[in-house]
């Protein structure tokens, strides 16, 4: 039987399309954005003019997306979307055709849609090395054009489908998107001519923005209607237009990727990264808005640099706890002030903080301790020196009084009749084994949840008894991070993504897509389950499995 060469070579490259797409996105039952991924955008490396929106290619938040007639940004695209890879070397509208291309380390990638359903091609599949970086793609009439370290690629426009590889383009008529900043003479004469708002001063190839500190100019672009766009090393656009010959400049997304802690308040969302090298600072972030505030150590007075574990908010003032300091924010003052070693901070990671009018306790790897409010000095409770040597995970508190979750077991602390003692003597338990490892306090109506060696266990505050809510197989044994309780649904943050457990059906969700990574807190706000992760903020509209 005579074989096709033709067709069976077509059917070869839909099948690797197939495969491409069916490992883009989390399920088909999602839409695009049901699943948000939000990180510091790091350096502006593309930018390219669309229909509706401005892509901007940034080298850790994936893809950002502009609105050109709202003047705000929408939601990115990362590898939530189905992004190969949140490092985005160069991104390309074709106009013609409404295909968006973006390229990466190791693959060159594209939609139809401009939202999900990315195909990804590698690189060795179109004739390049592994390690060689499309810094730029264009189109023509008939093809799409992808420049690397030193040729030049062509391919069919709808399929990525290799056509020619050259030294120099056999084609005139090409549309660029921006690539590396090199000082190209129309995006240094917008420089020199126009004025920089908001306090921003431009020197040579280099910006100076309102607190003095330099950032380098990564990207510009010339509109198709006198729109000018410059990018630069920090994540910030400037937007400029050649009649009124000013620029002004916009920033999105959060201060860094592996976030540790999240703090929830009417539509407030404070964010909190474990890499202070790269989170820079806290974040604000307005969940209906997306508009975020930025307190950045670096210019913030009173704002010492540190890693952030746990948000404390009581009387308009939050509490902030990092490593071997507490942050104190009067949100009406809008001040800062930083806690010490001189204070009784102890010297290690401040694990968790709850309080009353009087006091605050604050859990860490060193035990606990008791700070009055209004000196911001430690006040002795008389049994520190039992917790110098188990780590205190989480705190709790409730009429009860403050449960203290730690590596040997659960511990309660009444602060109206000081004393300490162990929690699980309060009443009758149903517990087979011993507690140990608490790592997560939960409450919802008179039941206080717990995250432990053997699994999530109960306590009833009005029946007083012990019982198992769900055994740690049901997980899979991981370490859990945070849980929180939505009615019948248990959701479990663990260091291999998130599970959603029914505790009426006992039916397993589990989450463990490649974006989520370890997930280390977890806040409900409306419809979305929100999720601090070693990969970024994620937004999940988790209703959407119901």
């Amino acid at each position: 039987m005579k074989i096709d060469k033709k067709k069976f070579s077509y059917i070869g490259v839909y099948f690797l399309f197939f495969i491409s797409l069916c490992s883009s996105q989390p399920s088909a039952k999602y839409r695009p954005f049901d699943w948000l991924l939000f990180k510091e955008p790091g350096s502006i490396n593309s930018i390219s003019e669309g229909y509706e929106f401005l892509y901007i290619g940034t080298s850790h938040g994936g893809i950002y997306r502009y609105n050109l007639y709202g003047n705000q940004y929408d939601f990115p695209i990362t590898t939530a979307q189905g992004l190969d890879n949140n490092n985005i070397n160069s991104v390309h509208f074709d106009h013609s055709t409404g295909i968006i291309w973006a390229s990466s380390y190791g693959s060159l990638q594209y939609s139809y849609t401009r939202e999900g359903d990315w195909r990804i091609i590698d690189l060795v599949d179109i004739g390049l090395r592994k390690n060689d970086r499309i810094v730029q793609l264009g189109n023509s009439k008939n093809y799409i054009w992808a420049k690397a370290s030193a040729v030049y690629v062509k391919l069919d426009k709808s399929s990525g489908v290799l056509a020619g590889i050259y030294p120099m383009p056999d084609e005139i008529n090409i549309v660029w998107s921006s690539g590396k900043y090199n000082e190209q003479p129309e995006i240094a004469s917008v420089l020199n001519d126009y004025a920089l708002m908001s306090g921003w001063m431009a020197s040579g190839s280099k910006l100076i923005d309102g607190y003095g500190r330099y950032i380098d100019i990564t990207s510009g672009l010339i509109g198709k209607h006198n729109d000018v766009w410059i990018g630069t090393s920090d994540g910030t656009l400037f937007q400029g237009n050649k009649t009124m010959e000013a620029m002004f400049p916009t920033e999105f997304g959060i201060r860094g990727s592996n976030i540790n802690a999240l703090f929830h308040n009417d539509e407030e969302l404070w964010i909190g990264s474990k890499g202070y090298n790269i989170g820079r600072g806290v974040t604000k972030l307005n969940t209906r808005t997306f508009q975020t505030d930025h307190f950045d150590f670096d210019v913030t007075v009173n704002m010492n640099l540190t890693e952030i574990h746990s948000f404390y908010d009581f009387d308009n003032v939050l509490w902030v706890g990092g490593n071997s300091v507490i942050l104190v924010f009067d949100k009406s003052e809008n001040y800062w002030r930083t806690l010490g070693e001189e204070r009784g901070i102890p010297n290690t990671d401040i694990t968790s903080m709850v309080g009353d009018s009087n006091f605050v306790w604050i859990g860490s790897y060193y035990g606990v301790r008791q700070i009055d409010r209004k000196t911001k000095r430690e006040e002795s409770m008389g049994f520190e020196y039992l917790f110098y040597n188990h780590p205190v995970n989480d705190l709790f508190l409730n009429d009860y009084g403050v449960w203290i979750a730690s590596r040997t077991g659960i511990y309660l602390y009444d602060k109206n009749n000081p004393q300490i003692m162990n929690a699980l003597s309060i009443g009758d338990s149903y517990l087979d084994f011993p507690v140990s490892r608490v790592t997560s306090v939960f409450q919802q109506n008179n039941l206080v949840y717990f995250a432990t060696n053997i699994g999530i266990v109960v306590f009833d505050t009005e029946e007083k008894f012990w019982d198992m809510a769900i055994p740690a197989s049901d997980y899979k044994g991981l370490d859990v991070n945070d849980i929180l309780l939505l009615g019948k649904f248990c959701f479990i943050a663990t260091d291999r993504g998130m599970f959603r457990i029914n505790l009426k059906s006992k039916g397993v969700r589990e989450y463990n897509f490649d974006f989520i990574g370890s997930v280390n807190t977890i806040e409900n706000i409306g419809k979305y389950i929100w999720m601090g992760t070693s990969e970024g903020l994620i937004r999940f509209k988790w209703r959407k499995d119901l």
